[in-house]
């Protein structure tokens, strides 16, 4: 199987990046997060929306996921506006799930 050029190559790096950064600052302020936080927002008020303040990896870690999926198909496909698509796909995911981990962070976080 033939293999193209990946589009946007550092915007792909620089989700990467992003997405262990957060995992790593996740990881670091542990200790000034509360035992449980809000992230199901989806879910009814309540217990149900509380999950493990390690739960706040989660965003990043499916973002770190949908880029390594999404780039593995932008390396095999010949069309280059669906190569594009599915790299700045990645950038929006990992954008999102910066914004919804930082929001959280100082929703919660007693700094």
């Amino acid at each position: 199987m033939q293999q193209y050029r990946l589009p946007f190559k550092d915007f792909v790096v620089a989700s990467a990046f992003i997405n262990i950064l957060m995992v790593a600052i996740v990881l670091l302020i542990q200790r000034w997060l509360p035992p449980q936080v809000p992230l199901f927002y989806g879910k009814p008020s309540g217990e149900e929306q509380l999950a493990s303040s390690l739960a706040l990896t989660l965003p990043s870690i499916v973002s770190l996921l949908i880029l390594l999926i999404n780039v593995s198909f932008a390396a095999v496909l010949k069309d280059e506006f669906l190569r594009k698509t599915l790299v700045l796909a990645t950038i929006v995911v990992t954008f999102f799930a910066a914004i919804t981990t930082i929001k959280i962070i100082f929703l919660v976080g007693s700094f």
